[in-house]
């Protein structure tokens, strides 16, 4: 499955009208019990098998039973989503919320977003390899080179500088702010798929923080920059990373002032007797009323 970028722009700009989410002083914790089948206009709060190639797999599942650093340390119970690669290079598993997060050069500028995230080893798998987040950048007004995404790789963000092994087996917290990887085009940061007439990174340096990335794009294409919009947020697993499993979970942005909201990826849990008995209760009181 893949949304392609043209259905999705297309989806977006015809639906920035009510696709907003969250704003204002309160926080809002969105529950995603699945991810649905791509579509020409999506709706705000629901995330999207956005890009799953050949071997690649996401679900949410419950992590109840399986023990470890997986279940005793989860962010947040009792459920998370789950990404999964094969030994192929072309395996992709990338999924994907939209809506209109706000000025790019605001939201660059000023927000927070996090993860965590928890990478099961597997043999023969790239050690290297762990659930990235990226950040949808798009002018509706642009001309053309009006599109792209910021990519966060935990690999580019370890101690030590440049590409590192990533910790397996244990939960990871992330927290980005606007100054994150700062400093140094070569480690820390985000790297850019091309757009706004700034080239492809290639999954890699340059390297910058949200804030340079924002005054880099700024400077490389002002016009179609000035009217940009933060239009989707998405985690995954691309192609080259053999041999994944990769749990993610608690993905929050929080734009001061304006929109916070924390993604809480759980299944729903079935029925126990008790809620079923109770239910049955009701039920025949219900009938007995009427």
């Amino acid at each position: 499955m893949k949304l392609s970028v043209s259905r999705f722009l297309a989806g977006v700009a015809a639906a920035f009208g009510y696709i907003a989410l969250a704003t204002g002083a309160s926080a809002a914790t969105v529950v995603v019990t699945g991810f649905e089948a791509p579509v020409a206009m999506p709706s705000a709060g629901l995330w999207y098998g956005a890009d799953i190639r050949d071997g690649g797999t996401a679900s949410v599942v419950d992590l109840t039973g399986l023990g470890g650093n997986l279940e005793s340390n989860q962010p947040l119970p009792t459920g998370a989503a789950k990404l999964t690669t094969g030994l192929a290079n072309n395996d992709k598993a990338e999924v994907a919320t939209y809506a209109d997060f706000g000025d790019a050069a605001t939201v660059l500028s000023t927000a927070i977003f996090g993860y965590d995230y928890y990478k099961q080893t597997v043999a023969g798998g790239n050690a290297f390899a762990a659930p990235s987040m990226k950040i949808g950048v798009f002018s509706a007004t642009g001309t053309g080179d009006n599109y792209g995404q910021l990519v966060y790789e935990p690999n580019w963000n370890q101690p030590g500088g440049g590409s590192q092994l990533v910790p397996a087996d244990a939960w990871q917290a992330v927290s980005i702010d606007a100054n994150t990887g700062a400093g140094s085009d070569a480690s820390g940061g985000w790297f850019w798929t091309g757009g706004f007439e700034l080239a492809n990174g290639a999954g890699g340096p340059p390297l910058r923080s949200l804030a340079e990335w924002a005054t880099a794009f700024a400077t490389s294409d002002p016009t179609d920059f000035a009217n940009a919009r933060i239009v989707s947020l998405a985690m995954g697993v691309g192609t080259y990373n053999q041999g994944q499993v990769g749990y993610f979970d608690n993905v929050s942005i929080n734009v001061p002032g304006g929109l916070s909201t924390t993604f809480d990826f759980q299944t729903i849990p079935e029925p126990t007797s008790a809620a079923l008995a109770a239910a049955g209760c009701l039920l025949v009181g219900a009938r007995r009323r009427k």
